[in-house]
């Protein structure tokens, strides 16, 4: 059991260390290609990398019949993933350090919950209220500007990363509801699938130039090996060991990981009170995971509760 676990928790690091390169590699990138040719090459070679993993086994070399139904659902996960993802990418172009939006991507885990409350009627745990006053203000100290506005906060790194958090949990609820319809591996093309062609639309849109620089090239084939395809992996491979909540908990410090590498290989870090502020969040997301677990727990063991003896 205890050496089950600690493969759990290798696969768990190794989803947040890949996925802590996303913001690294990309705004590495950013510097010299746009939007529209970033998401052209990182999502076709996304695209490149989940097909090769997939058609590894002999019984997945055919195309599955999903029925219309289900294609509808996909295709509104897929809409949901342009908004989210091209929201993430944009703050990351805009923010003065790749930390900042790692940090700001905590919210998702307050959105989940309240999405889960709305939906479910569930009640709030005392610590999950506890982890979104938390976040919330985490977020506020990051995103603290004397010159603040409306504006300017909706189109900066914290209003992109707003919009990018409360999508990438509506996105995260429906893909639960509809888990057995879709395995992991076509949720992941179907997203890679969407976005490189929502890029290349906006590419030709744009009229914009195919051909990068040979040193952009070589940091988004990096960075989409390592976060769509190795993270992916990675992220379904811990929960074969451990419990979803235990990996959520180690991935919620992924603005930790990307703190020390930008600072590695970009020389920048964010300003002292928005380190502070991303720490919190971090706080409040676990908080809000080991909130959400306790309740589970209660819940269950009501559940499994023997029945009182009738005579």
């Amino acid at each position: 059991m205890q050496k089950s676990q600690t493969i759990g928790y290798l696969f768990a690091i190794g989803a947040t260390v890949a996925g802590s390169s996303v913001y690294i590699f990309s705004k590495a990138a950013f510097a010299e290609v746009s939007l529209a040719q970033f998401g052209v090459y990182w999502f076709g070679m996304a695209i490149v990398w989940n097909t090769l993993f997939v058609l590894r086994k002999k019984t997945n070399r055919h195309i599955p019949d999903i029925g219309f139904s289900n294609f509808k659902k996909l295709l509104f996960i897929g809409l949901l993933e342009i908004i989210a993802t091209s929201s993430l990418f944009l703050a990351i172009i805009k923010a003065t350090d790749a930390a900042i939006p790692s940090f700001l991507r905590n919210m998702e885990y307050v959105f989940i919950t309240i999405m889960g409350v709305i939906l479910l009627r569930e009640r709030f745990a005392r610590t999950e209220f506890i982890g979104i006053l938390l976040t919330f203000t985490g977020v506020f100290i990051i995103s603290y500007d004397k010159n603040f506005s409306f504006i300017k906060y909706t189109t900066g790194p914290s209003g992109l990363m707003l919009l990018s958090s409360v999508s990438f949990a509506a996105r995260t609820i429906i893909a639960k509801k509809n888990i057995l319809n879709f395995s992991p591996s076509t949720l992941a093309i179907n997203r890679s699938i969407y976005l490189s062609l929502a890029s290349l639309i906006a590419l030709l849109f744009l009229n914009q130039d195919f051909s990068i620089p040979e040193t952009a090239f070589i940091n988004i084939a990096v960075g989409s090996f390592l976060g769509p395809f190795v993270t992916s992996i990675c992220q379904f491979s811990f929960l074969k060991y451990i419990e979803a909540s235990r990996g959520a908990i180690i991935q919620s410090t992924t603005g930790l990981f990307v703190l020390t590498g930008a600072y590695l290989f970009l020389g920048s870090l964010p300003k002292s009170y928005q380190i502070v502020g991303g720490i919190i969040t971090i706080l409040g997301a676990v908080l809000l995971i080991t909130g959400s677990r306790i309740k589970y727990r209660k819940l269950v063991q009501k559940d499994l509760k023997p029945a009182k003896k009738i005579e």
